[in-house]
């Protein structure tokens, strides 16, 4: 995640607005490729979970076998909607200038497909996920990054061009792919094997049965995410670069969540059979808080530092233009992330059918909000819709699914509200009672006494309210731990 935050900079200083716009667009529609595994990768890490958990290797490669199968059906349909996509590239991004139109088309083409080509490889390294062994594919993805921002920062550095750019981007992924294959060999098929052998009606329909419900989530997660970029490059063309750097930032803070929180899935998936739906219940309030807890942590940093962080990072041009679009951002992010806990937990249980409809009301809220706002008041009406999309997703889990599924997950919703969230937000105090103070497009937006007076305050209110007792107990003693074992091996 730090290397992905290194390559904008040089690729915003090496290309005009307009072809930073474009290349954003050409990565925007690859991306879409890997919503079409339908949720097979979750269904990978919590099948896969499961049956290594009572020894069952051959029920493990069945899963493995049928998702790769599925894939490449999925693969197929994705080659013909990127060649659909290229060739419509004139009507969807009628703003953009003319002389791109060509290269924005072959790049679309060569990542796209590039990544066509590598989706059935991703479960394989969802395999990994199942088996709680997260070694090889953080090291992969770690690689993987490195090496391809190494190679398109000397690219950029060479004054190469955008096709190039994307040709170098689509060998990356090919060649990320292979490795996926060939890590499964060396480190997971003593667990979960593979073969076309294994391909069998019956195993394919239980994972489609199980994934339709997480494929009505991936269209709402497209519709409430996905179509951003998009919707800003057909309405707005000249604010694209700079809604997606704002997009990058907040994409950050998502993924250090989805990094923390992503293996309470297959950990539930394992333990569910022994676990009541009060003790699952529990698991989910606390991890409710913890998931607030972080989120404050991280966004409250961008929210008030939203303008000095980017004109550090990519210059005041595109510092004074994404500010607004970041700071709408990071709330609208911010909310939805606080009901990410439970939904992990209704996947990794099989009820993902009975909470689906939050996602679907929060998709139909965003694109319609976005799509009128965008007309009206540009770009940032598209960062408006997706944060009142926000309230509406959450709210309806909130108040709606939590009571469908309590059969498998029972939450007081009072005290998941108290103390879930509530209780850590109480962090945020100290941020609004300095607004008065706050020079929002200034590169010290608060004075140096006053910065240091937030950080001690909002800290000192995370370890007074946002933990218990017994935790801060736990972790006193962790930190006298650790301070002895270096004394002990100095």
């Amino acid at each position: 995640m730090l290397v992905a935050l290194v390559l904008p900079p040089l690729l915003v200083h090496r290309m005009v607005p307009a072809e930073y716009s474009a290349w954003v667009l050409i990565l925007q529609c690859s991306a879409y490729i890997n919503l079409l595994d339908l949720g097979l990768q979750t269904a990978i890490g919590k099948f896969v979970a499961e049956r290594d958990a009572v020894g069952d290797r051959l029920g493990s490669s069945r899963i493995l076998s049928n998702s790769f199968a599925i894939l490449c059906a999925s693969a197929c349909v994705g080659a013909i909607v990127i060649a659909v996509v290229s060739w419509r590239v004139p009507q969807i991004f009628h703003q953009m200038p003319s002389a791109l139109i060509g290269p924005l088309r072959e790049g679309i083409l060569v990542v796209g497909w590039s990544t066509v080509l590598a989706l059935p490889f991703s479960a394989f390294l969802a395999a990994f996920t199942g088996l709680q062994k997260y070694g090889f594919p953080t090291a992969l993805a770690m690689a993987s990054k490195v090496f391809s921002s190494a190679a398109l920062a000397v690219l950029l550095l060479m004054h190469g061009r955008l096709l190039q750019l994307a040709w170098l981007m689509a060998a990356f992924t090919l060649a990320t792919a292979g490795s996926q294959f060939f890590g499964w060999r060396h480190y997971a098929k003593e667990h979960v094997d593979f073969s076309f052998k294994l391909v069998d009606r019956q195993s394919a329909w239980r994972l489609l049965k199980y994934c339709s419900a997480l494929s009505v989530w991936t269209v709402a997660f497209l519709l409430i995410s996905g179509l951003d970029i998009v919707i800003v490059g057909h309405y707005d063309y000249k604010d694209t670069g700079y809604y997606s750097i704002a997009g990058s930032i907040t994409n950050f803070m998502l993924l250090v969540i989805a990094s923390v929180f992503g293996p309470l899935l297959p950990a539930v998936s394992s333990v569910q059979s022994n676990r009541t739906s009060e003790q699952i219940g529990e698991m989910v309030i606390k991890a409710t808080r913890y998931c607030a807890l972080l989120i404050c942590m991280i966004g409250l940093p961008l929210l008030l530092g939203a303008y000095p962080l980017l004109k550090l990072w990519v210059g005041h041009d595109y510092a004074i233009h994404s500010t607004l679009f970041l700071e709408v951002l990071v709330l609208g992010n911010a909310i939805r992330q606080l009901s990410g806990p439970y939904a992990l937990v209704v996947v990794a249980t099989g009820k993902q059918h009975l909470a689906t409809i939050s996602g679907i009301a929060e998709a139909v809220v965003n694109v319609c909000l976005s799509i009128y706002l965008v007309q009206k008041i540009g770009a940032v009406g598209v960062a408006v819709g997706t944060l009142v999309g926000a309230f509406v997703g959450v709210g309806v889990h909130f108040f709606v699914s939590m009571k469908l599924t309590r059969s498998t997950a029972f939450i007081p919703r009072r005290r998941l509200i108290v103390e879930g969230v509530l209780r850590p937000l109480l962090c945020v105090i100290p941020s609004i009672l300095l607004l008065p103070f706050w020079r929002r497009l200034a590169m010290l937006p608060l004075s140096p006494p006053l910065i240091v007076i937030w950080t001690l305050a909002t800290l000192g209110t995370v370890w007074l309210t946002g933990l218990t007792s017994a935790e801060r107990h736990d972790l006193k003693g962790a930190a006298l731990r650790l301070v002895y074992s270096q004394r002990a091996s100095g």
